[in-house]
């Protein structure tokens, strides 16, 4: 019955053990650091339509590396807050441009990061893009944008979100100095 005991004692303390080991390696940790992103700048107008970017900075903060498998921005502008623009929003890698709105899926290692460019168009429904963008901060409408990403690492995936903000007052001294600012790719 000692024995039986022992074995017993002996296969709880292993098994802790092994729990603590992996406890202890940790996980992949993602920030987007939507609060010390750039300006946005307007990188192309016409008549109708004014896109704008901006770099967003993130980290892997985590003890291990971890894969962004998707990410993607989503704009939360409804017709009832402002009506005259339709609104389209992309996001990519810095280090990997596409221009078929795909992220391409990413390993980062533990304690790096990059940089992601969220690109925004609005289109006019009527008239002209400077004037629907006036109306807009006249109206002082700021719209959130949320980044939403999906990571893979040693725990299940999961998805999480950031806020961030594009005020009327960005987009408006971004379409005064649109002359003047070029954004290099």
């Amino acid at each position: 019955m000692e024995i039986l005991v022992t074995i017993v004692i002996v296969a709880i303390i292993m098994a802790v053990a092994v729990w603590l080991f992996i406890a202890k390696q940790g996980d992949a940790d993602f920030e987007f650091m939507v609060n010390e992103r750039t300006e946005f700048i307007v990188i192309a107008e016409t008549e109708k339509t004014a896109t704008f970017s901006c770099e967003v900075a993130f980290v892997n903060k985590g003890s291990q590396d971890g894969t962004i498998m998707d990410a993607f921005p989503r704009h939360l502008l409804p017709y009832e807050q402002f009506d005259e623009v339709e609104v389209n929003s992309r996001m990519e890698l810095a280090t990997a441009l596409r221009t078929d709105n795909y992220f391409e899926a990413v390993i980062i290692p533990k304690g790096t990061g990059g940089t992601v460019i969220v690109t925004v168009t609005f289109t006019a429904k009527t008239g002209n893009i400077k004037d629907a963008l006036q109306n807009l901060y006249d109206l002082s409408v700021d719209m959130p944008i949320d980044i939403v990403y999906q990571i893979v690492a040693r725990t299940p995936w999961y998805i999480h979100k950031a806020r961030m903000i594009m005020t009327c007052d960005e987009i408006n001294r971004a379409m005064q100095a649109k002359g003047t600012a070029k954004r290099e790719d």
